[in-house]
């Protein structure tokens, strides 16, 4: 499920593989790492104990609710 929360987009999923972060079955959310460049992968099961997308993608949302990114000034 894509989801966009701290004006950035995040890719919320269940793990279907046993590669990479995480085990299968795992809720994982993807999202751009400072530089834009690159993309930095958590895994939701062990950080925040959620147990399906949906509760993945409410957490999310809390996440960046209660950490806000810092507001730039424009120019």
């Amino acid at each position: 499920m894509k989801v966009t929360a701290g004006g950035e987009k995040h890719k919320v999923y269940k793990k279907t593989t046993n590669t990479g972060k995480g085990k299968k079955g795992d809720i994982i959310v993807n999202h751009p790492t400072k530089d834009k460049g690159k993309w930095d992968t958590i895994n939701l099961t062990q950080k925040a104990g959620v147990k399906t997308v949906k509760q993945g993608v409410a957490a999310t949302k809390k996440w960046h609710k209660d950490n806000p990114y810092p507001k730039t000034k424009k120019k």
